[in-house]
Parts: structure tokens; C-alpha cells; sequence
């Protein structure tokens, strides 16, 4: 039966030259600014596109070459490598550990293999290219697990992903294998440059970065090179947007943060109803969290001179808005008198020497970055809120006990009520100076005040179970603010300490008013946004239009009064 033809005579036989011959395989030639040259051999045909050398690979080489320190001594992984000249490259400039993958095809795989050995044949030392690089297949999405085994424990440094937008739906498995892959650190990057080949579909290359900013990623375009000519001769379409390579980086967010996915998530802060991380779970449990040198040395010495410029000014009366000596809660003076300040408002009305500076910080991702882990949100979830400064006294001064939004004349079944709510904001201390002046009762923020804590004189300096949160500078402690705490404020130490707060969208009726009874309303859309880059710049602006219609129409009064 196997010989048997059926008695069909050849008539089901295919007529010679019926199908066109398989391409061959071709090669092509990437020379360095060096003079060396790379030739890399690419497959006759492919499903996968793998048989074209993309301008995408092209100038992510070039960019590498701009600035080697990108690559080198780093681990790379590189997805839908093709040839895999940006892997090649990156070897070459000094990477430390690199995985190629493409599509697990034999030929592809084999090919990929091919261009590893000629490159590392042609450069010196021979032998060195080959134990850096690996060729592996791989599918986007699936488990990274050999992938990650390549290199030291922790993720790769360098992801590069080079013209593989135009898979529309292969966008969330990409996504998802930058997160499993990625170092969880700020310092690790995603570089994805592309061109839209098919111009009419330029908007849907683009949601790939709306998923990336979903998944905790900033996005941040780096790179935009137009070509002489575009890949494809005569193909339909806008010729500037064909012609046109843009290139992106995408670190993850805070290095302090997780990603905790957020869909369905409510930003209850103070129970444990999200994804867990130590930092919210030290939240959840004691009602702040100390996070250390959330900034460096070199930005802390930075905003020395800004802070202190600005504190001088609100000393002397050339800044009215400030929190003066023995006054506690909103509104102050706009003089100083007789004893001084102790907090410099509004650091970021335009107005305020310094305040794009201040405007940095607020909207920078070492900020962000922790609030959206704390909050479980997204970008698009923030809003705008507060940002002053706490500065030294003239004389010694201190705060009573309180709890911000919950008067001390509430009982206990009232203070219960407002505590079981949701905080939808993040607060926070960032010390300049070494700061010891915050002093709360951990855990206060999930219960009513104690019979003792009730009684006790609002200046108490020794209620049970009160500890002092001692900021060195650079640390932020994020704290619920209505915690039972207090401030005693040394006037024989310097004291600068930038004191936020960053609210979530779903907030709005109930965080007016503890933001708009600081007056914010009357510059913010005056705000100073233009020193700010890319992406932040334009979440920035998104987070300034929330508070803006969170306060439209809004009469508020004030939380506490003294």
C-alpha cells in the first residue's frame, strides 16, 4: 500500500515551477565606527521575518556605539534577535553575558549561531565573542527560566527589542517576558526602537507603551533618526513616518518598588487587601515605612542650596506662604513674627525661586514609583496634592498629638469610622538634613485612641509604645496620616525636610479638603512644568489637571483648627 499511487496517473502531481524556489539565504555587512566590519548571514525566508537586517537593529547598534557604558560590563538579553546585530555589537563594545533568541526554528536558531562564531572569528581576542553570546530559541511570553539561568541570579541588565512593535497582539506576552526578565533595579533598561512600516498603523505600534506603563514601566523616548531612505522602496504610506527610526527606553519603576498589578485594586493603604511587598506591608502593619537612601548624596547636596534659598527668603518676609511659630493647622500668617517659621508652603508655585527644582522631586519616578506601590495604582490613577517644607524654628517648638483629618474631639466609634475608610494618598518626609522630628505610635492607625492616648496632655512627650523616626538625609518615610503622631522641632539643628503628598484619583470628595485648604488652587496651573522630561512631563501635567477638577467648585473649610 505505501507504493500504491492510487491509480491517479500523476494527475494530483504538482507541475514543475508550480511553486516559486525557496529564497536563498543572503548576507550583509554592519561596519563599526571602528572600521571593523560584522557580516551577518541571514535566513532565504522566514514567518517570522527573520530574513531582514531592520533599520530598528541598525541604529540600536549606533546608539550602543554613541555610548558603550550602555552595554558594557552589563548582561543583554535580546528578543526577536533575527541576525542579532545588536547583541553582536554589544559584545563587542563589552557586554558581559549576552542571550540571542528568535523563534525556536532550528534554521533560525542555527543561523543566530553562525553569526556568533564568523563575528567572534574576526575579532580579537578570538574565542571571547563566543563564551559572551548564546543563541537560544525562545517564544515571547513563555517561561524565562533558561533564559535567566545564562547569568548570575536577578534578571538582565539590558533588554533590547528591535522592530517588533508591528506584532500588535504579541505586545502584552513582550510586556510580560521585560517584567520576568528584567533586573529590579532602576539602573536596568528595555531598549525598543522601531520603525512604522505601515504608517496606518503607527497608533497601534504605539499601544505597545500604554501596556508597558500599565505593567510599572516609565517610558521615555531617547532616540529619533530619519533615514535617507526607507527600508521598503514603493510601499504605501507616509515616506517621512517609513523612513523614520524611533528609539525608547523603559526602566521599571523605583528600585524600591514591586510591580503589584492593578486591576481591581482599591488603595486601601491601610489593609492588606493588595499585592504584597515588604514596603507596604511595614505600611499596612506600623503605619509608616522608612525607606533609606531613596536619593543620592549629589541630589540631596543639590536641593541644600535650593531648600536653603527658599527658607531664607520665607525668614525675611519675602515669601509669604509659610507656616509661622505656635500655629499648627491652616491658614497662617503671611509675616513671620516675632518667633519665625517653621515651614516654607508651596514649593512649586512659580513664583518661588527653585520651584521647577521642587517640581523635580515631587514628580520624580523615586517618588512616584513608591506611591504607586503603596497605592497599588497606575500613572494615570495620581494626583496632584501638596509639597512644602519643614524647617527649623527660631526657638524650640512642638506639635500636639493629633491625627490630620480626625479632630481630637472625635469618639471612639467616629474615629473608627474614618479609620476603616480609604486613605487614597501617600504622604511622605523626604530629610535634606538629619531629621528626628516626627514622633508617632505605630500601629495607631488601625484603632481608636486608648483611654490613655485620649487623656493625655495633647504636648505628652512619653505616651506608650512612641517611637522617633530618624531620617538621615536622602531617606523618605511614607506615613498613613492619621497615625497618632506628633513633631518636636529642635531649633539648635538644621532642619529641611520636604514634606508631600500624592493623591488617587478615586479621593477626590474626600481628600479636598485636607489639599485646597492650603491654597493650592491659586497658582496651580501656573506650575512650571518645562524642566521636566518625555513621559514625566506629561504624566506631570495629567496629575496637575485631576487636582484641578478634583477642585472645581469646591468650598472647603479647614480639617483642624490651632
Amino acid at each position: 500500500m505505501e507504493d500504491d499511487d492510487y491509480n491517479t496517473g500523476g494527475l494530483m502531481d504538482e507541475p514543475e515551477g508550480y511553486l516559486p524556489p525557496t529564497p536563498p539565504p543572503t548576507q550583509q555587512v554592519y561596519t563599526l565606527r571602528t572600521g571593523k566590519a560584522i557580516t551577518l548571514h541571514l535566513v532565504g525566508a522566514s514567518p517570522t521575518e527573520a530574513h531582514v537586517l531592520w533599520n530598528g537593529a541598525k541604529i540600536i547598534s549606533d546608539y550602543f556605539e554613541d555610548d558603550p557604558t550602555r552595554v558594557k560590563g552589563k548582561t543583554i538579553l535580546e528578543l526577536g534577535a533575527a541576525a542579532g546585530l545588536p547583541c553582536l555589537t554589544a559584545s563587542v563594545l563589552g557586554a558581559q553575558r549576552a542571550v540571542m533568541t528568535d523563534y525556536p526554528d532550528i534554521d533560525l536558531v542555527q543561523n543566530m549561531q553562525k553569526n556568533i562564531d564568523e563575528c567572534d572569528a574576526t575579532f580579537e581576542p578570538v574565542g571571547h565573542i563566543a563564551s559572551t553570546i548564546v543563541a537560544k530559541g525562545f517564544i515571547w511570553g513563555a517561561d524565562p527560566t533558561t533564559l535567566l539561568a545564562e547569568i548570575p541570579e536577578g534578571g538582565f541588565d539590558v533588554l533590547i527589542l528591535a522592530d517588533l512593535l508591528f506584532r500588535h497582539k504579541e505586545h502584552p506576552d513582550l510586556v510580560k517576558t521585560i517584567r520576568e526578565c528584567l533586573k529590579k533595579t532602576r539602573s536596568a533598561k528595555a531598549y525598543v526602537f522601531f520603525t512604522s512600516y505601515r504608517p496606518w498603523k503607527r497608533e497601534l505600534d504605539m499601544k505597545f507603551f500604554d501596556i508597558a506603563r500599565e505593567d510599572g514601566f516609565l517610558v521615555e523616548q531617547v532616540e529619533e533618526r530619519k533615514l535617507e531612505k526607507p527600508l521598503f522602496e514603493n510601499d504605501p504610506g507616509d515616506l517621512d513616518v517609513q523612513k523614520t527610526v524611533r528609539g525608547f527606553v523603559s526602566p521599571r519603576t523605583s528600585p524600591h518598588s514591586v510591580l503589584v498589578p492593578s486591576t481591581n485594586i482599591q488603595p486601601h493603604i491601610h489593609k492588606h487587601r493588595m499585592s504584597s511587598t515588604p514596603h507596604l506591608d511595614a505600611l499596612n502593619r506600623d503605619g509608616f515605612v522608612l525607606i533609606k537612601s531613596l536619593f543620592s548624596a549629589e541630589q540631596v547636596s543639590h536641593l541644600q542650596t535650593i531648600a536653603s534659598h527658599a527658607t531664607q527668603l520665607a525668614r525675611s518676609g519675602q515669601w509669604p506662604h509659610i507656616r509661622t511659630f505656635g500655629k499648627q493647622f491652616p491658614p497662617w500668617p503671611s509675616t513671620p513674627g516675632e518667633k519665625g517659621i517653621w515651614g516654607v508652603q508651596h514649593l512649586m508655585n512659580p513664583s518661588l525661586p527653585g520651584a521647577d527644582e521642587f517640581a523635580k522631586v515631587y514628580f520624580s519616578e523615586e517618588i512616584l514609583g513608591v506611591v504607586r506601590e503603596l497605592l497599588g495604582c497606575r500613572d494615570v490613577d495620581l494626583v496632584m496634592e501638596l509639597f512644602n517644607m519643614l524647617v527649623r524654628p527660631e526657638e524650640d517648638f512642638e506639635l500636639r498629638w493629633h491625627r490630620d483629618d480626625i479632630p481630637a474631639t472625635a469618639t471612639a466609634d467616629e474615629e473608627m469610622a474614618r479609620l476603616k475608610e480609604p486613605a487614597f494618598h501617600a504622604q511622605y518626609n523626604f530629610a535634606l538634613y538629619e531629621d528626628a522630628s516626627l514622633i508617632l505610635v505605630p500601629g495607631s492607625h488601625l484603632r481608636a485612641r486608648t483611654d490613655t492616648e485620649r487623656t493625655a496632655s495633647p504636648f505628652e512627650k512619653n505616651v506608650p509604645g512612641q517611637i522617633v523616626v530618624t531620617l538621615e538625609p536622602g531617606d523618605v518615610a511614607f506615613y498613613n496620616n492619621n497615625i497618632l503622631h506628633r513633631g518636636a522641632y529642635d531649633s539648635t539643628k538644621e532642619r529641611m525636610t520636604l514634606h508631600g503628598s500624592v493623591g488617587h484619583v478615586k479621593g477626590s470628595t474626600l481628600r479636598a479638603r485636607n489639599v485646597l485648604q492650603h491654597g493650592v488652587g491659586e497658582w496651580v496651573q501656573k506650575c512650571d512644568l518645562g524642566k521636566l522630561d518625555g513621559y514625566e512631563r506629561e504624566r506631570a501635567e495629567a496629575m496637575r489637571e485631576r487636582l484641578v477638577k478634583m477642585g472645581s467648585g469646591e468650598e472647603v473649610g479647614y480639617s483642624l483648627d490651632g
